[in-house]
C-alpha cells in the first residue's frame, strides 16, 4: 500500500523563484473517500476509507501502515484527534468510534440510525459532537462515550459541527437553516439561508464571526449574536469549509463555477481563481499564506496570496477531501482513481522544496577580437543548496549552446564561440539547479570590428595612420579601427 516516487517533481510556473512540491511517498487504499486525514503530535496520519475491510488507516509519517480497522461500513467523515491522543471517526452504520493511538478501541457508540457523515468537533472540556445524517440530530458526546444530550433539526444532518471560543456550537441542516447551539443542547439561534441541502461546515473568525454558505448559492457572515452582517453571491458551497488566514481573508470553494474564492471579512471578493472541476475539497492555509485546495479535476492547487497560480499537482482523477497541512510543512492529500476494475485512492504526502536559485554567473574572456576567430570563455556559478547545475549561454547572434550538464555546483565550464558578423554582442548565461529554479543572467559585451584583412597590412595605410592619427575618422570606421 505504500508507493515512493522520487521521479514527480513539481515546479512553480514562474521558473526563478523557488517553491515547489517533490513527493515523498503515497499510500495506497482500497475504495474512494471524502475523509481528510489528520495527524496527531507524533506524526502519524489518521484517515478513513469506502472499504468494509479497510476503512479506517493509521499511517506512519515515512508512509508505511501503522496499522488499519475495518469498522464494518465506509469511513467518509474526517478523524478529529483529541487533547489526549484520542482518535474520534464516526462511519457509515451510525457509530462514533474512539481509537487508542496503538489502534485499540477504547468505546464504541452508536449515535444514529444512518451515517455519520460529519467529521467530530471536540469542545475544550472533551465534549466530542458529531451529528447523524438518517435521525436528523446532532449529539453532544462525554470523553467516556456516553451520550450527554441531543439536539434535532428538521431534516438531516451532513455538516461538521464548529465550535466558538465561548463553547457555543454551529451547524447547518438539509433544512435550510444555520443553527447555534448553546452548550447544554439547547437552541441560541437559527437562521434560514434558504438553500435546498442546507449550509456546508461553519467556520468561526477570530473576532466571532460565522461564515457559511450553502446550496442557494450565496455566502453568509453572522455577528456571534445571530443577526446577519453581510452576505455576497458565490455558487454552490456544498462540501468546503471557509478558511481564514491570520488577516481575516477568507478562503471557500463553490460547486456551480468552479472557483476557489478570496473575501475580506467586509464581503468584498478579493478575487477568485477558477479551475477545471467542481470544489468539494475545503482550502488550507500555511504558515507562509499559500493556500492549497483539491478540486475535482484531480488537481492540487497551490495559490498565491494574490491569487496567482504558484503550482499545481495532478494527483489523480477527483479531490474531494480536504488538505492537512503537517508540523513541518509536508502537503497531506487524498486523490480517487478512477482507472483499473475497482475505484481506489492514493493519499499522498507532497514536501515543499524552499529552492534558492544558482548565483548569477560570471563569465571571462575577450571582450574584443576578431571575425571568423574562435573566442574561450570560462563561465562559473554555484548552488546555495549545493544541488547540480546546468548552464545556458546565449551568445546574442541568434545562437546558443542549449542547457549544459549537469555539473557539480562551483564547477567552472569552458566553452567556444566565433562571431561572423561585425558587431557589439552580448553574451549572456543563466544556471538551473536540478529543481529548475533558475539564476539571473550573467553578462559580457564583447566588440567584433571589421577583419582588416590584407588591405590593412598596406604599408601606405600604415604611415597615414602613425602620422595623421586623428584623421580620417570615415575610413577608420569602414576599416575596422
Amino acid at each position: 500500500m505504500f508507493h515512493h516516487d522520487a521521479r514527480h517533481t513539481g515546479r512553480s510556473p514562474y521558473g526563478t523563484t523557488g517553491n515547489w512540491y517533490k513527493i515523498k511517498w503515497k499510500f495506497f487504499m482500497y475504495g474512494l473517500t471524502t475523509s481528510s486525514p489528520a495527524q496527531d503530535t507524533n506524526g502519524t496520519i489518521y484517515t478513513g476509507a469506502d472499504d468494509f475491510q479497510y476503512s479506517f488507516f493509521a499511517i506512519n509519517n515515512n508512509g508505511t501502515e501503522r496499522w488499519h480497522y475495518a469498522s464494518g461500513g465506509f469511513i467518509d467523515a474526517s478523524p478529529a484527534i483529541g487533547n489526549d491522543g484520542i482518535i474520534y471517526s464516526g462511519s457509515m452504520n451510525g457509530d462514533l468510534i474512539a481509537f487508542y493511538p496503538n489502534g485499540t478501541i477504547n468505546w464504541r457508540t452508536h449515535i444514529g440510525a444512518s451515517w455519520t457523515w460529519s467529521s467530530p468537533a471536540i469542545g475544550n472540556d472533551g465534549t466530542i459532537y458529531i451529528s447523524s445524517v438518517g435521525s436528523n440530530k446532532l449529539c453532544a458526546v462525554n470523553p467516556n462515550g456516553t451520550i450527554k444530550w441531543t439536539f434535532y433539526a428538521q431534516d438531516s444532518i451532513f455538516c461538521d459541527p464548529a465550535i466558538d471560543n465561548n463553547g457555543t456550537i454551529y451547524t447547518g441542516s438539509n433544512d435550510g437553516y444555520e443553527y447555534a447551539i448553546n452548550t447544554n443542547g439547547t437552541l441560541k439561534w437559527k437562521y434560514y439561508t434558504g438553500g435546498q441541502d442546507g449550509p456546508a461546515t461553519t467556520s468561526i473568525g477570530d473576532d466571532g464571526s460565522i461564515y457559511v454558505g450553502g446550496t442557494s448559492g450565496e455566502f453568509y457572515a453572522f455577528y456571534p449574536n445571530g443577526t446577519l452582517h453581510w452576505k455576497i453571491t458565490t455558487g454552490w458551497i456544498g462540501g468546503s469549509t471557509p478558511a481564514i488566514s491570520t488577516d481575516g481573508t477568507i478562503y471557500v470553494g463553490d460547486q456551480d463555477n468552479n472557483r476557489i474564492y478570496s473575501i475580506a471579512p467586509n464581503g468584498t471578493v478579493n478575487w477568485y481563481y477558477t479551475t477545471d472541476g467542481e470544489i468539494l475539497s475545503s482550502p488550507a492555509i500555511d504558515k507562509n499564506g499559500i493556500i492549497y485546495c483539491g478540486s475535482e479535476d484531480g488537481n492540487l492547487y497551490a495559490l498565491n496570496p494574490d491569487g496567482t497560480l504558484r503550482w499545481k499537482f495532478d494527483a489523480g482523477d477527483s479531490i474531494e477531501s480536504s488538505v492537512a497541512i503537517g508540523e513541518d510543512g509536508t502537503i497531506y492529500v487524498a486523490a480517487q482513481d478512477f482507472s483499473g476494475p475497482n475505484f481506489q485512492t492514493y493519499l499522498y504526502a507532497l514536501r515543499i522544496i524552499n529552492e534558492q536559485p544558482p548565483s548569477t554567473p560570471t563569465i571571462t574572456g575577450s571582450t574584443n577580437g576578431k571575425i571568423g576567430q574562435t573566442y574561450e570563455y570560462t563561465i562559473m556559478s554555484s548552488d546555495p543548496e549545493g544541488n547540480n547545475i546546468s548552464y545556458y549561454v546565449d551568445w546574442g547572434d541568434a545562437t546558443n549552446t542549449g542547457w549544459l550538464g549537469p555539473y557539480t555546483s562551483g564547477h567552472e565550464i569552458i566553452v567556444n564561440h566565433t562571431w561572423t558578423k561585425r558587431g557589439t554582442y552580448t553574451i549572456k548565461a543563466k544556471v538551473k539547479d536540478n529543481y529548475s529554479a533558475e539564476s539571473s543572467w550573467g553578462t559580457l559585451k564583447v566588440t567584433i570590428p571589421k577583419n582588416k584583412g590584407l588591405f590593412m597590412n598596406h604599408p601606405f595605410l600604415t604611415w597615414l595612420f602613425e602620422w595623421f592619427p586623428h584623421a580620417f575618422p570615415i575610413l577608420r570606421y569602414l576599416l575596422g579601427q
